[in-house]
């Protein structure tokens, strides 16, 4: 450190990764699952420094998903090891979407009752349960 009380070197900096992601749940109230190599997860992406939370959000659902969609609120931000484009903070928005083809071999739409069932992080589900009960306040954890 500096005199001046600043790190000298920004490498000596340490930054804090922030992930967005989205709950889309169709209007049949199905959530849009990614699928991973040993289950599914909720669509997301870490934050590049040039990217707002929302665009990031919205274009990691359409290339993992193929899905279009729009954010319609926020669900929360939350701590979600579970989700590696969560590792340290993770805000998540609720959409629904609005175009685009699901690219079944790389999604799913799935019932958010049968989530316990499938191979799903327990922290994922309890972001779509707050998804699902969310009444305009957004979750914070």
């Amino acid at each position: 450190m500096s005199q001046s009380g600043y790190f000298d070197s920004v490498a000596a900096v340490r930054r804090t990764v922030v992930g967005a992601g989205i709950v889309v749940f169709d209007d049949a109230g199905l959530v849009l699952m990614a699928r991973t190599g040993d289950g599914y997860r909720l669509p997301g992406r870490p934050q590049p420094a040039a990217d707002s939370l929302p665009v990031v959000a919205v274009r990691a659902v359409e290339a993992l998903t193929g899905v279009h969609v729009e954010i319609t609120g926020l669900v929360g931000v939350f701590n979600d090891p579970s989700e590696p484009w969560s590792a340290e903070l993770a805000v998540c928005f609720r959409g629904r979407p609005v175009g685009g083809r699901l690219m079944t071999s790389r999604a799913a739409w799935l019932e958010p009752e049968r989530l316990g069932e499938l191979p799903v992080p327990e922290a994922t589900r309890l972001v779509v349960e707050h998804g699902l009960e969310q009444q305009g306040e957004a979750y914070f954890n």
